[in-house]
């Protein structure tokens, strides 16, 4: 219990120096003023951006503008509707996969409506999260066609 307690109070006094570290998710001028650093260090070639092909620079762009389109005279995140948060965060999230090279843990995030309900729910999921339930989904509908169609080549129980 005195652990708990402890670990608790280490924890609430750790956040604000997190917190310092990171700008507001939020603020649309923020993330703004990023993007702006972003492109400008990307049109110059230089550090991170140096070695970048052209079309991948191009896919960084759009994905840039598309971020400044939605953002535009908006002063919180949260005065957007729900598609278009989830475009601006999408957007970002490419575009810090394109700038870390790390496209395998690019957050994706879309609104899906459960198995009976009319109410859709944000769900997000990696790249990598997403291939994989694609191949898994993928190759159960192969099995369950070859089972099917009689060209089980002895896998189906029939």
């Amino acid at each position: 219990m005195r652990t708990a307690v402890l670990l608790a109070v280490l924890l609430l006094a750790s956040l604000p120096a997190f917190a310092t570290d990171q700008k507001p998710a939020g603020d649309a001028q923020a993330i703004l003023a990023q993007q702006a650093q972003i492109r400008s260090e990307a049109l110059a070639g230089k550090g991170r951006y140096k070695d970048m092909a052209e079309a991948q620079r191009m896919v960084l762009f759009n994905h840039q503008d598309t971020i400044t389109r939605l953002l535009q005279g908006v002063d919180n995140t949260s005065d957007l509707s729900e598609n278009d948060k989830l475009a601006v965060f999408n957007a970002i999230e490419a575009v810090k996969a394109i700038v870390t090279k790390a496209e395998d843990e690019r957050m994706v995030c879309v609104r899906e409506k459960p198995l009976g309900s009319n109410r859709p729910e944000r769900v997000c999921k990696t790249v990598a999260q997403r291939r994989e339930e694609k191949l898994k989904a993928d190759g159960a509908v192969r099995s369950t066609v070859t089972c099917q169609d009689g060209f089980n080549g002895g896998f189906c129980n029939n």
